[in-house]
C-alpha cells in the first residue's frame, strides 16, 4: 500500500467524522429529550439497551422496576429486602445507570456489616 493511499484513507475518515459530528449536532435536542426521559424511567433505558440484542432474555420484575425508578428519582434511599431480591445487583445497576446518564456524578454505595468486638 502506498503512502498516498494511506493519506487518502485518513482524509476520508476525517470527512466522515466531521459529517457524523454534524449529524450529532443536528439531533442534539432529540438526544437531550431522550436522556431526560431515561433519567425518569431508567428501566426503559435498560429495556432499550437489551432490545439491541435479538437474543436477549433479560427482563425486570415489577418490584425491580419500581425500586430502580425510586432510586433514580431520590437522593437518599434506604431499603431492607428479603433474601434473593437482587439487592446488590439493583444497587450496582442503579449506580451504573447514574454514571451513564449523569456524567461527572460522584457516586457510592454503603452496606452494613457485622462488627465484632
Amino acid at each position: 500500500m502506498a503512502l498516498n493511499d494511506l493519506v487518502q484513507m485518513r482524509e476520508a475518515k476525517v470527512k466522515d467524522a466531521d459529517s457524523r459530528k454534524g449529524q450529532i449536532i443536528d439531533h442534539l435536542d432529540d438526544f437531550r429529550h431522550l436522556i431526560s426521559f431515561w433519567r425518569v424511567y431508567p428501566d426503559l433505558f435498560i429495556d432499550f439497551l437489551c432490545s439491541l440484542n435479538p437474543h436477549n432474555t433479560f427482563h425486570f420484575f415489577f418490584y425491580q422496576r419500581l425500586f430502580l425508578r425510586v432510586a433514580m428519582r431520590h437522593q437518599y434511599v434506604y431499603a431492607t429486602f428479603v433474601r434473593a431480591w437482587s439487592k446488590s445487583f439493583m444497587s450496582v445497576l442503579c449506580l451504573m445507570i447514574k454514571a451513564i446518564l449523569f456524567p461527572g456524578a460522584k457516586l457510592f454505595v454503603v452496606s452494613g456489616g457485622k462488627f465484632y468486638n
